[in-house]
């Protein structure tokens, strides 16, 4: 200002030896004192206005501490405090898959079919920092609205968390059991799960404690739940009063290693003990058709648990997931025959990126998002599995049709997974299976096996 101020009046300087030849030596003395005044009422003004934005800067300051941030970008819609102790995001993803069967006409007529397999609308966040909370609903094909709404709520709970050590959840969520079924339905390998995932339970109403110790290296859950079939869901339990408990233990003990052959290495158990006098659910083949039903009136009698060994293991692009499950339960008939089964399945799935991203057990990224015009095409993943199920041999004829329900099931599947970014992905896979049976005439499903190409475009954002 002060330099503003000597320009100006070194300005009037110049000017007043102009002047001087036309005016008295008054008349200069009174015009300077004028343009000196008006410098000063200038700056007066300026200082005003300098105060003025000084107060506006201050007020946008104030509102920027209560005035909620709204962006919507790769992890779907959010609002949040300034704060970021409350946090609301809209999200979700979409499967629109395709089944083609090979040689239907013998595998018991069944049609190839497009369908949405999964619409998840999802509603999540975080109240006053320490509560996530998380509502995730779900319209798929053929699926309505009736008595119970398993098949439309798939989430609804609250976790408090306080400490990496210790978290709490209570409402409907995945019981802590199977490794395929905790991974999330947008980052499978293949469009169904394999077949441990049918003996183990789903999403089931109850409370659990979890965390993880020991520098992140060992990662536990107990929960309480009302208790599910084998593989089902629930949000209601009116057949008992007894209550299943499930326990989780997964170790990665070399994720903080400078050596990363054993960083990616992580394996656990985990399993239910409880009592189950439901309605028993069949298994499905991995084209979703019925290879074992129990007979009309069979349902849980008591005596049902769980237990899951299970491990992955992830270098580079590399990435690999094995699990096996047994299911010990005790059934009767509508006529009061009782007796224990055991139920067994395994699976051992691996995928590679041909194009180097590295493998991961949640979602990954492409290194160049497909974009027209550029020269990125996204990520490619090969992956290949084989699983299978043992059903008791006991389950026959009491229990279950020899004619109509497997003893064995052996899948093996291959397939390309196409991500072009991080909200499209394109799926194409094969998988076919042989069935044993102790029938004598064993349906056309379970005598000439089950063939069938799935495709899948999967949008999520």
């Amino acid at each position: 200002m002060r330099l503003k101020k000597l320009a100006v009046v070194t300005a009037i300087g110049i000017s007043a030896t102009g002047i001087q030849a036309q005016t008295d030596q008054s008349d200069q003395a009174t015009l300077i004192k004028q343009l000196i005044q008006r410098i000063e009422e200038l700056e007066q003004k300026v200082k005003i206005q300098d105060r003025k934005l000084e107060i506006d800067k201050e007020a946008s300051a104030e509102k920027a501490k209560t005035t909620p941030v709204v962006s919507l970008g790769a992890s779907g819609f959010s609002v949040r405090s300034p704060d970021t102790n409350f946090v609301f995001r809209l999200r979700g993803y979409v499967q629109a898959d395709g089944r083609y069967f090979i040689d239907d006409n013998v595998a018991g007529g069944v049609n190839d079919q497009f369908l949405l397999r999964r619409v998840r609308p999802i509603i999540e966040g975080t109240a006053f920092k320490n509560y996530d909370y998380r509502i995730m609903l779900d319209f798929p094909s053929n699926v309505g609205v009736g008595a119970a709404n398993n098949g439309l709520l798939q989430d609804a709970y609250v976790t408090a968390k306080y400490y990496p050590w210790l978290n709490i959840t209570a409402g409907k969520f995945k019981e802590p059991v199977g490794l395929e079924r905790l991974q999330s339905g947008a980052n499978l390998l293949f469009n169904e799960r394999a077949y441990p995932t049918q003996l183990l339970p789903n999403r089931d109403l109850g409370i659990q404690l979890s965390g993880t110790v020991l520098d992140n290296r060992l990662e536990y859950a107990l929960g309480i739940f009302n208790g599910v079939a084998n593989g089902g869901s629930g949000d209601a339990d009116a057949a008992d009063d007894d209550k299943d408990l499930a326990a989780r233990l997964f170790a990665t003990p070399f994720i903080n290693s400078d050596n990363e052959w054993i960083q990616g290495l992580g394996f656990g158990v985990a399993g239910t003990v409880g009592n189950n006098k439901t309605a028993l659910r069949g298994h499905q083949s991995p084209g979703q058709q019925t290879a074992f039903a129990y007979n009309a009136g069979v349902v849980g009698d008591g005596e049902l648990w769980r237990i899951s060994p299970q491990a992955y293991y992830y270098k580079g692009s590399f990435g690999a997931i094995a699990e096996y499950a047994i299911a010990h339960q005790s059934i009767r008939t509508a006529a009061n025959t009782v007796n224990t089964l055991n139920h067994s399945g395994w699976q051992v799935a691996a995928s590679y990126f041909l194009t180097g991203e590295k493998n991961s057990f949640k979602a990954v990224s492409p290194a160049q998002p497909f974009t027209v015009g550029s020269e990125g095409w996204g990520a490619f993943e090969l992956s290949a599995r084989v699983s299978g199920l043992d059903l008791d041999d006991e389950s026959f004829p009491t229990f279950a049709n020899a004619n109509t329900s497997a003893t064995e099931a052996l899948s093996w599947a291959v397939g390309v997974n196409c991500h072009l970014n991080r909200f499209l992905k394109l799926s194409l896979s094969y998988e076919q299976t042989d069935f044993d049976t102790q029938g004598n005439a064993p349906s056309p499903l379970l005598d000439k096996g089950e063939k069938v190409v799935f495709s899948r475009v999967q949008f999520s954002f």
